[in-house]
């Protein structure tokens, strides 16, 4: 899952398979982008990273001209020695993180407890059957298909709280209210599959897949795809982790991460070698 993620990815790898095949050093600059600038400045520079809005100042549009004011040894030096560039955190979006590391650490404690076989077969449904509607995660688009009266969002807390399973499973095959019932019907024996994966959905499942899915995997046991390219986590949530921190651990544990997924600018010595910023900026510098 965590198709946001993975989206970003592709776009990147697709920026970096369009270059020429000589340009190996701008290569190894696209990834060292991936890794420590796009989640603010975005895929393409552009400054629309899914971190931006954090920030009451936006991170800059590195494709606005900026880059080519300064010289390659000036934007070097900016990147991993300049002075720090003062970056305003919005308050409401500081409350919203708060809300964010609440609302993950709520789905990672689940994730011990769950039939990932059975989920597993239920989200294959919902992407063919429900998902055209009721959207990624069981978050709905702007744009319902047509004939379609606002689809329920069934992340919604509310609406998992006030719904029993056996009517999640009623729903998914006769309809409910604006729902009409899915044509052909989804076999009975498929019902159960389903109703766990709408089960599963909820603010922090999608948090969850926007942030740590990729790494640590959908059922927490470090299996997700940047693992499968050497980035696999140490860290596995099942029953012993949870058993060996209290609560407030967890949460402090799930504040680092994302912090860790909003890297500071400029400060990069540590993360990057001269020769290695030198590649980001001659990446940003090529593209067009």
């Amino acid at each position: 899952m965590n198709r946001s993620r993975l989206a970003m990815l592709l776009g990147a790898v697709l920026l970096l398979l369009s270059l020429p095949p000589r340009a190996a050093p701008a290569a190894e600059g696209g990834q060292l982008y991936v890794r420590h600038c796009a989640s603010c400045h975005g895929p393409s520079g552009r400054g629309d990273g899914p971190d931006a809005t954090l920030f009451a100042t936006p991170p800059r549009d590195l494709r606005s001209g900026f880059l080519a004011k300064y010289s390659t040894d000036d934007l070097v030096k900016r990147v991993r020695t300049g002075a720090p560039l003062m970056l305003a955190v919005d308050t409401p979006a500081l409350r919203a993180r708060a809300a964010d590391v609440e609302a993950i650490a709520a789905h990672l404690e689940r994730l011990p407890t769950i039939d990932w076989r059975v989920v597993e077969r239920g989200e294959e449904l919902f992407i063919d059957r429900c998902e055209i509607c009721h959207g990624q995660n069981g978050q709905p688009g702007p744009h319902p298909p047509a004939g379609v009266r606002s689809p329920r969002d069934l992340s919604d807390p509310a609406f998992q709280k006030n719904l029993r399973d056996d009517q999640v499973a009623t729903a998914v095959r006769d309809g409910h209210r604006n729902m009409p019932a899915l044509t052909p019907r989804v076999p009975q024996r498929d019902l159960p599959a389903v109703t766990a994966f709408v089960r599963l959905l909820s603010p922090g499942f999608v948090l969850y897949e926007r942030y740590c899915a990729a790494c640590h995997g959908d059922d927490g046991r470090g299996t997700g795809s940047f693992a499968e390219v050497g980035q696999r986590p140490a860290v596995v949530f099942d029953r012993d982790y949870f058993h060996r921190r209290d609560p407030e651990q967890v949460r402090a544990a799930v504040w680092h991460m994302l912090d860790a997924q909003h890297p500071a600018m400029p400060h990069l010595r540590r993360m990057l070698t001269e020769q290695q910023a030198r590649t980001i900026i001659a990446y940003l510098k090529a593209l067009r």
